[in-house]
């Protein structure tokens, strides 16, 4: 089994004894050691499988503290943006202030081996979309933005921003789950990927930054019409 199945097949088992409760909301999960050993996994698709269920809102990771059981509340989904209405946008805010300057920077001097991984990322999300696998959609979305942040050049601000991106796996799953958002935000993230591959710093922040004020204008408008368009 290849370290992708590995990961995947993690996150499965994971989700599942969320889902029958046998890891109660707001529970602490074992220490690494311990559940690389029940799992019988390596430490490397245990993290890989915790990144994507922290991003598609599972858990959340606490720096120094664990990895804890996020509450998972099944609303409808309108109702779910009118009640976060204003958390989305200030996410999406702090969003829009700091990934456009990332991705500006990263088209700058962006290395083969990155542009190859965002590639890959962007390939991995469109087959999953295909395959109308929404777990993999999430993660490969959440990775995109990850990946930026971190070959960004900017240890400080990229800091930033992942603290961020650690806040948003449910807004995330949500926002995904709007009509249409798949698509558009698969043909967004290659717009940005090719802005990136040619080094066009100015395509690279003006498209970041359109994608993710469509992002929360979308939900806002959304949250705001009683009935779906």
């Amino acid at each position: 089994m290849d370290t992708e199945q590995v990961w995947s097949a993690t996150v499965d088992r994971l989700r599942a004894r969320i889902d029958s409760g046998d890891l109660a909301p707001g529970s602490r999960l074992p220490a690494e050691r311990v559940l690389c050993e029940e799992l019988g996994i390596s430490r490397g698709s245990l993290r890989q499988a915790l990144r994507v269920l922290d991003s598609i809102g599972y858990v959340q990771i606490r720096a120094g503290s664990g990895t804890y059981v996020r509450e998972q509340q099944e609303q409808p989904l309108r109702t779910w943006f009118t009640e976060h209405d204003q958390l989305v946008e200030k996410l999406f805010d702090l969003r829009a202030t700091v990934e456009p300057t990332l991705a500006e920077r990263l088209a700058r001097h962006a290395t083969a081996k990155t542009v190859s991984r965002l590639e890959d990322n962007v390939a991995e999300m469109a087959q999953a979309a295909e395959d109308g696998d929404m777990l993999h959609v999430i993660a490969a979305d959440a990775e995109f933005h990850r990946v930026i942040a971190q070959n960004a050049g900017n240890d400080d601000v990229s800091g930033l921003l992942r603290s961020v991106l650690a806040l948003v796996g449910e807004e995330r799953r949500a926002a995904l789950r709007l009509p249409g958002q798949i698509r558009k935000a698969v043909a967004d993230h290659r717009a940005i990927l090719d802005a990136i591959r040619r080094s066009d710093p100015a395509a690279a922040r003006e498209l970041t930054l359109k994608h993710l004020v469509d992002a929360k204008t979308y939900a806002h408008d959304y949250a705001a019409h009683p009935e779906p368009r």
